[in-house]
């Protein structure tokens, strides 16, 4: 039997005799040198990842370890999900480095009597006791189990189309403002602060780039902004490439999570944004600092509207509108008071 197989839907079917788990000796494992140390579960996850990898051949996206009990199970077993929707399953050798590093990632030692399902991935790292359930879908129903777990990455094309479906009726990336009501308080808020403004660059590689990956073009009302200057000295306001950069990071959160990760129903906001934690059509464009943004929505709800400013980021489970517009949101900026208050908050 081959230890690696290609997946699909006859998976769900397969029993724990189905699946050749190889013997496998992990090598990977750097010696113990601080078992206090924060970093040790990490160290554990990443060698365990790169001992697949060599191993397989190929990346790996996710890695399930299951632990052993000590009374029907005294082993270690790996599945892990490679790039190419495949799946390779070890047995993993108890030696004597090996069980050195498990022990010290756990509490203490009752602890490493209780089974555990381990879930790893290159970022993240998290673990939860197999019950009797859990178990007897482990051992017996194991293709299920296997099929329960897959990443995102496996149906990465229904899942996509899932999201598109859903922000489809919402997108309006044609925003009515006024620029010149913009520049001006742009200026005002300027010269009230005697920020020093870096000036307007030539973009067209980065909308460019931008277009590419996202889909569709820059909005023009973010152009325009972009116009009268390439970001400020010293404040939150962004640069062109530092709102690519921004808008990537949350592009690859809304690229590897699912339509429903991403939708929060139990939130609620004024009903104008989205309850959303990220979408394509948010576009940073001021650092809140500590992951949260003030950003340009361009898929408002019906109540929304569209080029309106809002906040999202790392501390919100949705969106939030900051102001009706980006001339509004100056406005708000040129209370000197009131930006000081801002500052504060954020």
């Amino acid at each position: 039997m081959n230890s690696t197989i290609a997946y699909n839907e006859d998976i769900h079917h397969k029993k724990w005799e189905d699946f050749y788990f190889e013997p496998i000796s992990i090598t990977t494992l750097p010696e113990l040198t601080d078992p206090e140390s924060y970093k040790n579960s990490f160290t554990f996850r990443d060698a365990l990842l790169t001992a697949f990898e060599k191993l397989s051949g190929k990346k790996v996206l996710k890695l399930l370890l299951i632990t052993p009990d000590l009374n029907t199970n005294a082993h270690f077993y790996g599945v892990a999900y490679l790039e190419g929707k495949e799946i390779h399953t070890a047995t993993i050798q108890q030696t004597a480095i090996f069980k050195q590093w498990y022990a010290c990632i756990n509490d203490d030692e009752e602890d490493l009597a209780k089974p555990k399902l381990f879930n790893f991935s290159s970022n993240s790292y998290s673990y939860s006791p197999i019950t009797i359930q859990k178990h007897g879908q482990i051992f017996e129903a194991t293709g299920e189990f296997i099929a329960d777990a897959i990443p995102n990455a496996f149906i990465a094309e229904q899942l996509a189309q899932e999201k598109a479906d859903f922000i489809q009726p919402f997108i309006q990336l044609a925003a009515d403002y006024d620029f010149e009501a913009i520049k001006a308080n742009f200026e005002k808020l300027v010269a009230k602060n005697a920020w020093k403004v870096i000036p307007p660059a030539d973009n067209q590689k980065l909308y460019a780039e931008f277009e590419a990956e996202a889909g569709f073009a820059v909005p023009q009302l973010l152009k325009d902004f972009l116009s009268l200057h390439n970001g400020i000295e010293n404040t939150r306001f962004l640069s062109a490439a530092s709102m690519l950069k921004e808008w990537r990071d949350w592009q690859s959160v809304y690229t590897e999570w699912t339509q429903e990760e991403l939708l929060d129903t139990y939130s609620t906001n004024e009903g104008k944004t989205l309850l959303m934690y990220t979408t394509p059509y948010w576009i940073p464009f001021f650092d809140l600092y500590n992951g949260n943004f003030i950003a340009l929505d361009f898929a408002p709800t019906e109540k929304g509207i569209p080029g309106q400013v809002i906040r999202f980021g790392a501390d919100q489970e949705i969106g939030y509108q900051e102001a009706e517009s980006l001339n509004a949101f100056l406005e708000e900026l040129l209370d000197s008071e009131e930006f000081e208050e801002f500052e504060d908050e954020y």
